[in-house]
């Protein structure tokens, strides 16, 4: 029987089943990730103390804000204009498809050095920072623009090898805590965490791209549309969904690491330290939600190419039934956990950070409930609309900032994000239900792909 059960599982060409064995790959990685970043953690917000950690999340976050503005991310273009031509088997239009978006996040992660070059100084005077640690944010910096992990990224995932996508994101958690712990019995300092930090990077870009060219190979047409060229996307049409999900992601990256920054600016670093912590810990919560969005994004967008719309509806209820269940079981345990995690984590000196997680985890379970939205309208051909929903909650996100910051301190800015989020999902799911009722992305044919 359970040699069966496995099987089905293993076998099953179930829209939500094949989404669940996806997950499944990507969620060993992120388990993975989540037990060791438990202990690197620990050791770093024992090591730097409040206001330390609170300087270095600060760097990090400014990093990844300058990534997500000029760095395009391309895995969801290589996953939206790549498929099809798997599913056609026309592997030489899917190399050209990779190559392109290679350059385009290669060039971006070009010019994001320049602009690290240019503000570092600024930041130097801000916080103090002496030459070696300059030296090492520039070095981090380089590593974070100039590793094309977003390409690869894709590539596995149009193929449906979540499996080695797995393997490299796992890759990153580990180094940081080999890195980590090496630096708790030895001498730890912000320059040692920010070379882990960029060596864990570097190693997960090298072994991307060592699982992209283990099977250049890749081949699984559809039977009935062998025949079928699928031919290439308008520069428009390519240009125009490129734009729309990384301005979705630059304002998610911005809600979730800007506000970092801010809060270290404006408040000081032990604030930022005490926001940080329980932001990490939310979070977690939120790496959950990815294992599940990036192959229902995948799937979708195999539905939508070969015209299923009746199971990619049938699909987007079942997943938000399944994502909403999981958002309420993780708050509830939140709540009751919630102190020991971070007093077991950094200590009681952190327990001020408690009020500010119970804030920022309910900000993203209830992301979480809707964690289907934004695939779904991308998938669907509907970036845009995904993308009017992020500036809007972006939008609301600043105003509500610079009334709540100034008064309330950092409670206030946990408060804001709620706002925010609430708001978000609420668009999301108006926008999403159009999308189902009306879809705009007809099936892959000579015209529109």
């Amino acid at each position: 029987m359970p040699r069966n059960i496995l099987s089905r599982w293993s076998s099953s060409e179930d829209s939500l089943v094949r989404v669940f064995r996806n997950s499944s790959w990507l969620f060993s990685a992120k388990g993975v990730g989540a037990i060791l970043s438990i202990f690197y953690l620990a050791i770093l917000t024992r090591s730097l103390g409040v206001a330390g950690f609170g300087e270095f999340m600060v760097i990090v976050g400014a990093i990844q804000v300058l990534t997500a503005i000029l760095k395009l991310q391309t895995w969801q273009a290589v996953v939206q204009f790549g498929v099809p031509y798997l599913l056609a088997g026309q592997q030489q239009a899917f190399r050209k498809l990779s190559t392109q978006n290679f350059w385009i996040e290669f060039i971006g992660g070009l010019a994001a050095c320049g602009a690290l070059w240019l503000m570092l100084p600024y930041g130097a005077a801000e916080f103090g920072w002496s030459k070696p640690v300059e030296q090492a944010i520039m070095g981090y910096g380089v590593i974070v623009f100039l590793s094309v992990r977003s390409t690869p990224t894709g590539i596995l995932r149009a193929q449906d090898r979540f499996g080695g996508n797995a393997f490299g994101d796992a890759i990153i958690p580990i180094v940081r805590f080999v890195g980590a712990l090496v630096l708790f019995v030895t001498l730890p300092s912000m320059t040692g965490f920010l070379i882990v930090w960029g060596l864990s990077e570097f190693v997960s870009f090298v072994v991307m791209w060592w699982m992209v060219w283990q099977r250049q190979d890749w081949v699984h047409p559809l039977h009935d549309s062998e025949a079928i060229e699928v031919l290439p996307p308008s520069r428009q049409e390519f240009m125009a969904f490129l734009l729309f999900t990384n301005l979705a992601y630059l304002v998610s990256v911005i809600r979730e690491r800007l506000v970092v920054v801010i809060v270290g600016f404006f408040v000081g670093p032990a604030a930022a330290g005490l926001f940080r912590l329980a932001d990490q810990v939310a979070n977690s919560l939120n790496r959950l939600a990815e294992v599940f969005a990036r192959p229902l994004f995948a799937e979708l967008s195999r539905l939508f190419a070969i015209g299923k719309s009746r199971e990619s509806r049938a699909l987007f209820w079942r997943s938000l039934k399944v994502s909403a269940i999981s958002g309420g079981i993780l708050f509830i345990g939140l709540l009751a956990l919630g102190q020991n995690i971070i007093a077991l984590i950094s200590g009681p000196e952190y327990l001020a950070a408690y009020p500010l997680l119970l804030l920022l985890g309910a900000a993203t379970i209830i992301s979480l409930a809707g964690l289907g939205l934004e695939p779904l309208l991308q998938a669907a051909g509907r970036a845009r609309n995904a993308l009017m929903a992020r500036v809007l909650g972006l939008v609301a996100l600043g105003l509500l900032l610079a009334v709540f910051l100034p008064t309330f301190g950092t409670i206030g800015a946990a408060w804001v994000m709620l706002i925010s989020a609430i708001l978000t999902t609420v668009i999301l799911f108006i926008s999403s239900r159009a999308a189902i009722r009306e879809p705009q992305r007809p099936v892959a044919d000579s015209s529109t792909i």
